[in-house]
């Protein structure tokens, strides 16, 4: 049954309704242009590749569009500059060939990346731009960043002079504006054409060190390479195709990570990558629409339907990404975990896009340097207020209003009014930093017991009007204070406990470096979550160097952990200093114990754990213990151990555990306990055989990032349970009765 032509919104104003509509009609439908005139749009991601790549098909509209050809279709066709084109992509055969041959060397992989230092310049220069837009300002992305970006890359690499730039991309913009008249369109390509042939009369005039001066050296050569009407069809393509596909690549990942930010938190916590994000938004907002056009050379036969010679066909690029029956029913959601990503957005087969590999390259440049400078990048204006570009050929934005610097006001801070009163999610001022801190978004924070004896009446109830505990925050530098020159906004990072000293009391006259050691001792020290607010919050200010770079590879979940247990656990062991062929044991299989095992095992020491607990006997195998006991005496009767890790919070099990402390052995007390005692009595052998007991917190950040690289190289791996910021009092909860394993780490 024969159905009625979807006629086409020459404004644009939703190309994905308007593809799903046409896509309804099967995967090749009869479409009407502006002027009446029909055609076929091609929907399916399959048939779309088979006429992508079927030599039956022109791009040649002067030679194959026969209603052009025989006078029925005009030049007052709102579109005829479509089929006027003639350059490298509506060549047909050899011509085709022909006229690729000369561009194509300078796209190659290899050239394009030695592009990428001049490319991440200019990212960088507008990035200063923005920079100096005054707070709170709204700015035009697009505008400002999308668009002169690779504007400038595409002109620099062609030789076009800074004052020409804005007229000769003028015209490449006009021609995909499928809202102007007959006259308009015929008026542009005129006077683009003619701005095109001055340019190259000046190269041949004063040639450069650019690929136009090479275009036009290569036809001095041999005039049959391309004629000047060839050679300027050429510059037409490369500065069009080369600036404003790639403005919409960079518009629309940005909105969409803006109106997803738990897909832009999967990259920032290293568990996507920017070219998961690029492949994604080419799949599932194609840049470019629906193009024009391809002409049937033969009656052509595709997906079951006939396309009679002559016949225009336009492939729905916006569509085809979408298409249900590659990508299944959530084909037209943003989701950059979606293991197929695949499009056709750059083109198929001889008519893939030359400039793909620098379209790419520009694009990763974009938005990783653009939310690397502006972390608390934010849309100024609701999603659904921002209109599209105004045209069907493309699919982007008219423009992309944002604010740089979109931080609340307020934020989520998980509050304990009083001690043994339960943690409540409230809302209070996000800080600023002062001199010397820096502001970090945290992402998550870990749940150490420490902060649950703050606030349960174990420990002195911190003193302030607001109480936040916490110090295994993860995240990201929203902003730095005066004076910090070691970290920038965007900079993945981890804090921690204390994060400095008063510098003038008697501790601090030693001039010992900041350790664990100088929270304890200081009199007046900045200890997170105890003298300062903690990092159970959105946000937090921390002094700027007590703060350590998280690996790219480790995620802000995994991160938090090592920040005191990881980092504990591993100051304990180097406290301990252990030799070659001694044997370390590990007291208490929990938050830190868990990682005490795994830290002993990446040192390659023999190591047993000491646990109570029957359930975690084979998880502390699994974990680097050769042997499993139950107690000091069993740990004597299994050899004894030269070193033994208390990571456990009893000092009556700590205790116990000196009977299997071989002579000259060290025990390291790593954990404190609130309500026991540890005690050597009278005739314990610790003075006859020369052992020590050791006290031990952390111990130099050096230790951290120790700690941190060895999460990055897999050699320890922290087991936790991640609740929301909303179930934290439920995470406290579980922690308290002990029941949580190993680490609560929550999420902010």
């Amino acid at each position: 049954m024969d159905r009625c032509p979807v006629a086409l919104d020459p404004a644009g104003n939703d190309v994905h309704a308007e593809g799903s509509r046409i896509r309804e009609q099967g995967p090749v439908a009869r479409i009407e242009l502006p002027g009446g005139v029909l055609a076929w749009s091609v929907t399916d991601y399959a048939a779309a590749r088979e006429v992508l790549s079927d030599h039956r098909f022109s791009k040649d509209g002067r030679r194959h569009f026969d209603a052009y050809v025989n006078g029925e279709v005009g030049e007052d066709f709102p579109m005829i500059g479509w089929v006027l084109m003639e350059n490298m992509t509506t060549a047909y055969g050899a011509d085709h060939t022909r006229l690729r041959k000369p561009c194509a060397h300078s796209f190659t992989p290899r050239r394009v990346e030695a592009l990428r230092p001049a490319v991440a310049a200019i990212a960088n220069e507008l990035l200063d731009e923005l920079a100096a837009v005054p707070a709170g300002r709204p700015v035009d992305l697009k505008a400002l960043f999308a668009h002169p970006l690779p504007a400038r890359a595409i002109c620099d690499l062609f030789g076009v002079p800074a004052e020409a730039r804005a007229d000769m991309l003028r015209g490449g913009e006009v021609n995909v504006d499928t809202s102007i008249s007959p006259e308009e369109a015929a008026a542009n390509v005129a006077r683009w054409h003619q701005e095109m042939l001055d340019f190259v009369e000046s190269k041949r005039r004063t040639p450069g060190d650019d690929l136009t001066s090479d275009l036009v050296a290569a036809q001095r050569e041999d005039s049959s390479l391309l004629s000047d009407d060839e050679l300027v069809g050429t510059l037409h393509i490369m500065l069009a195709t080369g600036t404003e596909p790639v403005k919409n690549l960079i518009a629309n990942a940005v909105l969409a990570l803006l109106t997803h930010p738990d897909q832009l938190e999967l990259v920032r916590s290293g568990q996507a990558t920017w070219q998961d994000v690029i492949e994604e938004t080419l799949r599932v907002e194609a840049p470019v629409a629906h193009l024009p056009f391809r002409f049937a050379v033969e009656d052509v036969e595709i997906a079951g339907v006939t396309i009679a010679k002559g016949e225009p066909v336009l492939v729905n690029y916006a569509a085809v990404g979408r298409d249900p029956q590659l990508h299944g029913d959530d084909a037209d959601r943003f989701d950059i975990t979606r293991e197929n990503k695949e499009n056709l957005s750059f083109g198929h087969a001889i008519y893939r896009c030359i400039g793909q590999p620098l379209a790419l390259l520009e694009a990763e440049i974009a938005l990783s340097s653009l939310f690397e400078r502006f972390p608390n990048l934010g849309l100024a204006v609701p999603a659904e207020e921002i209109g599209p570009q105004g045209t069907f050929i493309m699919n982007g934005v008219a423009e992309l209003p944002v604010l740089l610097d979109a931080r609340p006001a307020t934020m989520k801070a998980a509050v304990v009014a009083e001690a043994g009163a339960v943690w409540e999610l409230r809302d209070v001022p996000v800080p600023q930093p002062g001199p010397g801190q820096v502001l970090i978004r945290v992402r998550a924070s870990g749940l150490c017991h420490n902060d649950l004896w703050l606030t349960d009446g174990h420990f002195p109830f911190p003193q302030a009007d607001t109480v936040v505990v916490g110090h295994e925050g993860a995240g990201d530098v929203a902003a730095v204070g005066p004076g910090v020159t070691n970290r920038k906004p965007g900079d993945r990072v981890g804090a921690t406990w204390v994060q400095g000293t008063c510098g003038s009391c008697d501790y601090c006259a030693l001039g010992l470096p900041l350790t664990g050691q100088s929270g304890m001792n200081c009199t007046a020290p900045v200890m997170s979550g105890l003298t300062v607010p903690g990092h159970h919050a959105e946000y937090v200010v921390v002094l700027a160097d007590s703060t350590v770079p998280l690996p790219d590879s480790v995620g802000y979940e995994q991160a938090a952990p090592m920040l005191c247990a990881g980092y504990t656990s591993l100051s304990a062991l180097r406290a301990a200093d252990p030799k070659p062929g001694e044997r370390v044991a590990v007291l208490g299989i929990g938050g830190l114990g868990h990682l005490a095992l795994q830290f002993s095992r990446a040192g390659g020491f023999d190591t047993v754990a000491i646990t109570r607990s029957p359930d975690k006997h084979d998880l502390a195998r699994e974990l680097g213990a050769s042997t499993v006991v139950a107690d000091g005496e069993e740990l004597r009767a299994a050899g004894g151990a030269d070193v033994i890790l208390v990571t456990g919070t009893s000092y009556e099990a700590a205790t116990d555990a000196l009977k299997g402390l071989r002579p000259n052995g060290r025990l390291v007390l790593a954990t404190i306990d609130p309500e026991g005692s540890f005690t050597i009595a009278p005739h314990s052998p610790v003075w006859a055989q020369r052992q020590q007991i050791i006290g031990a917190t952390h111990n130099g950040l050096e230790h951290l990032t120790e700690a941190l690289d060895l999460l990055a190289d897999g050699k320890v791996a922290p087991i936790i349970e991640v609740f929301p910021k909303e179930r934290i009092a439920e995470a406290v909860a579980l922690a308290a009765k002990g029941e949580i394993r190993f680490r609560a780490v929550i999420t902010y």
